[in-house]
């Protein structure tokens, strides 16, 4: 029999257990073998000799894992970690966590995975050609009301309501999907309008159809509007600014609620698909408050932050420390009615909160913010960040 170097033993003998799945070939010749390999770990003369019991030791701990492995399907011996979802409340997408809500990542093979983003038909950079691309994503969403408002109609229950309402999101964007794709699709976009779906569903067809007023539907359009690349596209950015401005602005009901469920399943690839549809032509978004609103910011007292930089989109700001062991990125504008809308914040370092904001109007006082928490949609002349740490953020302004 060939010389054979014994195993090594390892620096921690009897450490916490894991899991290691593998795939084998699947006949009992192949388990047998090996099972016959693992076996050999149970044995201490398969241990490198170290004058001591470690061998024994060694094979000890082998034993109680091997008499504890699922010889059925060799199944993993500890529990899987329960997957919780949530729609982020700064992008506005869906994401999942597998460690308790400490780190969340994108939700893998929903329905954005699937979309097919065409090249837009506006590409030009021209004003009139930006709103029709608006236009479009607004012709297409006032086709899922109308869908969505039949469906209660058809549907009979809130199961089959849901799935018709899944359907409308499909047309929406343009996709079409066969039988044997929607299914894990209904498993993961459903969800996320669950509750959505039961208050709509228990509201009734005359509020969702009363919900969707003229100006409710402008201001959809000017979100859009407001909110879209040049070339007639949305970046992941610009979906959040669209989707925060969205939530903002429209009042609470069901209605809406259903609505922004259908912005987080379809994301950028979504909004891009619908701004292609190429169904406008020589739009009219003139009465869309969205001129830039960036140029009047400042440093509140010049010590609570450096401006970095100043485009039509943002104000960034690079916090400073005043003196007291905190950070801060502070804007105001000249008086107190000079005002732009929160769209949103992208921060880079450190854990930030936004501390507070000022309504237009109202005179603003240095750390005294008129409200605290989160101001996005909301019309400002003060808005401030701050942490205990370095950090970078760029506050995303349009007219109020």
């Amino acid at each position: 029999m060939p010389y054979r170097q014994n195993f090594p033993i390892p620096a921690v003998i009897d450490p916490p257990k894991t899991c290691l799945q593998i795939e084998i070939p699947d006949h009992p010749d192949w388990k047998a073998v090996i099972s016959g390999l693992l076996f050999e770990l149970t044995y201490w003369f398969n241990w490198e000799r170290t004058g001591d019991t470690s061998g024994a030791q060694c094979a000890a701990v082998w034993k109680q894992v091997y008499n504890s492995i699922d010889w059925s399907k060799m199944s993993c011996c500890c529990e899987e970690q329960a997957i919780i979802k949530r729609i982020n409340p700064d992008t506005g997408l869906p994401e999942q966590s597998s460690d308790g809500g400490t780190t969340w990542t994108p939700v893998p093979g929903g329905l954005q995975s699937v979309i097919v983003q065409p090249v837009p038909p506006v590409t030009s950079g021209v004003a009139v050609n930006k709103c029709d691309a608006a236009a479009n994503v607004a012709g297409q969403v006032d086709a899922w009301i109308d869908q969505v408002t039949n469906d209660f109609d058809t549907a009979v229950n809130l199961l089959e309501f849901g799935i018709a309402v899944l359907e409308a999101i499909l047309v929406a964007v343009l996709t079409v999907l066969s039988a044997g794709t929607l299914t894990p699709l209904e498993a993961i976009v459903l969800p996320m309008l669950g509750a959505a779906l039961g208050a709509a569903w228990a509201a009734g067809k005359a509020a969702f159809e009363a919900y969707w007023t003229t100006d409710i539907k402008h201001d959809i359009l000017c979100a859009a509007y407001c909110n879209i690349g040049d070339d007639g596209s949305f970046t992941d950015a610009q979906f959040s600014a669209f989707w925060h401005e969205v939530n903002g602005e429209l009042p609470p009901s069901p209605a809406k609620m259903l609505f922004m469920g259908f912005l987080s399943s379809v994301g950028a690839p979504g909004l891009n698909a619908m701004a292609a549809s190429g169904l406008s032509s020589d739009s009219d978004c003139g009465t869309c408050p969205c001129a830039p609103c960036t140029g009047e910011w400042e440093v509140y007292d010049g010590s609570h932050g450096i401006i970095l930089s100043v485009t039509d989109e943002y104000v960034e700001v690079q916090a400073t420390d005043p003196g007291n062991g905190n950070y801060y990125a502070i804007l105001h504008t000249p008086n107190a009615d000079a005002c732009c809308t929160v769209a949103m914040a992208d921060f880079g370092g450190g854990d930030v909160a936004i501390h507070g904001w000022t309504d237009c109007g109202t005179a603003p006082t240095l750390g005294v913010p008129q409200h605290t928490g989160l101001g996005w949609g909301t019309c400002v002349n003060y808005v401030q960040a701050q942490d205990g740490a370095p950090f970078t953020v760029k506050f995303y302004f349009v007219s109020c």
